[in-house]
Order: C-alpha cells, then structure tokens, then sequence
C-alpha cells in the first residue's frame, strides 16, 4: 500500500514551499490582556529553572548554559536564533486561550520553550504543561504552531548542497575513509507508535511487529541532513522505501548526484555516489558493501572504509533520535498525517544545532544503534555499473594502502 500523498514529507533541495495562508484568529484577545510579544522575555528561563533544577537528579549539569543544554538541547545562542525564526508566526497566530496564571500572553520565548522540552524530552504533555506552569491543551496547541513555523521558516537548513559545499562534503568523507567523490551516506530508521484498531494495518506493521513510520536521510561528513524521506509506513522494505523517494527518482534521471567525475591515480573514473548498507541496491550512484558470498579479499579491502563513511548517517539518526526523545519514544496514536512534519522539524532542529556551530551533550546520543531491536535486511539488486564503481573504489584503496606500506629506500651516507 501507498499511502497518500499528503502523509510523505520529501524535502526538495532547491525548492521552498509556499507559504501556508494564515488562518485568522477567530478568538480575539481581550484588550484587558498585556500584550507585547515583540519584547524578548528573558524571565521565563529564571521561572522554569527555579521550579525543575532540583528534580532532575544529581547528574544534572551545574553550569547554566550546560543545563539549558540539559534541558532544550542546544545554547541558548541557538534558542534565540530559533525564537527568531519563529517570531513573526507565533505573534501573527497566537493559539487560542495560551494566558497564564499572571493574565498574560505567553510570550515567544516561553512558546519556543514548551515546544523545544516537549520535542527534547518526549515526555507527556501534561508533564511538560506541569514544568512550565500550563496546562496540556496549552502544550499540544504551542508545540504544533512552532512545527508548522519551523516547517515554513527553517526549510533553507536542510537543502542539498550546492557545488562549492559538495566539494567540502567530498573532502570530509575522502579524509575520513578514503573514498573519493562520496557526497553522502544514506541510512533509515523506525519511529515506533501505538495505532487505533481501526487504523492497524500488515502496511503499518514491521518485521519486529511494531506499528512503525520510516524516515530515511542523506547526510554529509558531519552528520548533517542534506535530504529527509518520511510518511510511509514501516512494513515496507528499505530498498521499497528508497524507489519511493523523491531522492531516488533525482538520482536514476540525473537531477541529483551529477557533478564533477573524479579520475583516481589508476586513471580509473569514478562518478559522485552516496554509500549505503545491504539493505539497500547497489546502483550506479549507490554504493553498498561485499556481501559475504562474495570475494574475501574485496570485502577486506573495501568493506571497512565504505563503513567508515556511511556510518555517518547511522551516528546522525542516533543523534537525532537521542536529541529529540519524542522520536525514540514509542508514539501514543499519533496523527499520521502530522507526525511527518514532527520528523522534519526534528531533523531541521538537528541541522541548526550544526549550522551555528553549536554541539550536543556527550550523553545524549542514543548508546547503541538507532534502529538496534531491528534485524538488517539484505537487497540483492545489483546493477552492473554498480559493480564497476565499486571495483574502482576497491583498487583506489588497495593501491593507496599499498603506497603507504611501501618502505623509504634506504640513503647511503659517506
């Protein structure tokens, strides 16, 4: 089964979506009612940290901008960048009802706040409504109009890049693993959740019976997103879920992954490629490892680089699903057609952490794999031009091992 178009999200490097029409608000705010929203309001950090520090346990962090890191995930330089982005549409659509117990409106930053914990902690909204001193309507109502501004004000953080930082991307994956001309690493995961009986479906349930979502993304040598897939059901195969994808459908026609062709010392060519695991195709611009029942001695060669490389995506969705515990927390009947745009917010969240040069806590990713309940599967598509690719790949890393392991001659002296 398809699912309908509107449940995928397909994030398109060069275009932006239009801009939602705003809906007027049709519950006037009460003259009565203080409003000033321009403002920056720095006291709801001072209100927040007084009334949650000391219920966090002893391994909270005592320095004030590791702890807002604790508890939001990134610097508070970072949230302010954030609170801009998000400004104009949460003052322009303020939700219905959102006064607090002091007869004001909640301000952008206590906005931005509610949704970052609820995002960060996946906790309940009720308790994250209770950290903050509002209710859990309050915490559902603030935590989607965020999402809907990110998707309509953050969508330039996760584009695919454009010939100057492929180049870059090219550099950081040949540094780390050798190979040259790799611009991403490909990967996908699960994001498990209860459904509604009238709503379970074999579409819906996986390998490991659990009703799931998938995402699939691209990423770069420091683990940014440079493409998100998401919206289909986790029962599918990942090689289903690749020939699905918008991704795919750029590389087999040339739109994507069609730069600069790099000749290896060998005088060999190799075209830009992304790599994967054997879950997926090995295709012309798709590189995957030596499966078992193949050459011993390629597998040695090749198969500990190409690893090296896409494991890039696996740390990104370990990152990813650590940061924003919502994703890693088994979903309580989501809205299928919303949880997509959580996904996306998400993963743009994860790549503004990057871009302003900002960093995770250490604890936070997820210890082990990202998708660690879930057995890997193995595609044994195989296109001949792929073979080509990854026989030229082999014989750039042979001979480059072999030129290191070549010993100085020796120079006689008098």
């Amino acid at each position: 089964m398809v699912p309908p178009k509107k449940h995928k999200h397909n994030t398109n490097s060069n275009k932006f979506p239009k801009t939602k029409k705003k809906k007027k608000n049709k519950n006037k705010i009460s003259s009565s009612v203080p409003v000033d929203n321009k403002a920056i309001d720095s006291e709801w950090w001072v209100v927040f940290l007084n009334k949650n520090s000391s219920s966090q346990g002893p391994n909270v962090p005592h320095d004030e901008e590791e702890l807002f890191k604790h508890f939001f995930r990134l610097s508070k330089k970072t949230f302010e960048y954030i609170c801009t982005l998000v400004r104009e549409d949460l003052i322009s659509r303020p939700p219905s009802g959102l006064i607090n117990i002091e007869g004001r409106l909640l301000s952008v930053e206590k906005q931005a706040a509610i949704a970052l914990r609820r995002l960060a902690s996946g906790e309940s909204q009720v308790s994250v409504g209770s950290s903050f001193g509002v209710g859990q309507s309050t915490v559902s109502q603030v935590t989607w109009r965020f999402i809907e501004a990110m998707e309509d004000r953050a969508r330039h953080h996760l584009r695919w890049p454009d010939s100057s930082k492929m180049e870059r991307i090219k550099s950081g994956f040949e540094s780390s693993s050798g190979l040259p001309n790799c611009c991403g690493a490909i990967d996908a995961t699960h994001i498990v959740m209860t459904l509604p009986a009238v709503q379970t479906s074999d579409d819906w349930c996986d390998q490991e019976n659990n009703y799931s979502m998938f995402v699939q993304g691209v990423v770069d040598s420091e683990m940014r997103f440079l493409d998100i897939v998401t919206g289909w059901p986790g029962g599918m195969p990942v090689s289903r879920l690749l020939k699905c994808s918008g991704f795919y459908k750029l590389c087999e026609s040339g739109a994507r992954l069609n730069g600069n062709v790099k000749v290896l010392s060998d005088g060999e060519e190799v075209r830009e490629y992304v790599v994967g695991g054997a879950s997926y195709p090995l295709l012309s611009w798709l590189v995957t490892p030596y499966k078992d029942d193949e050459h011993s001695g390629s597998r040695s060669e090749f198969n500990p680089s190409l690893e090296t490389a896409r494991s890039a995506a696996a740390k990104a969705f370990s990152q990813l699903k650590g940061g924003w515990r919502i994703l890693n927390k088994v979903m309580w009947r989501p809205d299928k057609r919303k949880l997509p745009s959580i996904i996306l917010v998400c993963s743009l969240l994860h790549n503004i952490i990057i871009d302003c040069g900002d960093r995770l806590n250490p604890d936070v990713s997820l210890s082990g794999y990202h998708d660690s309940d879930y057995m890997g599967q193995i595609c044994k598509q195989v296109n001949p031009a792929g073979i080509t690719i990854r026989e030229n790949l082999m014989k750039h890393l042979r001979g480059r091992k072999q030129n290191v392991a070549q010993p100085l001659a020796h120079v006689a002296t008098s």
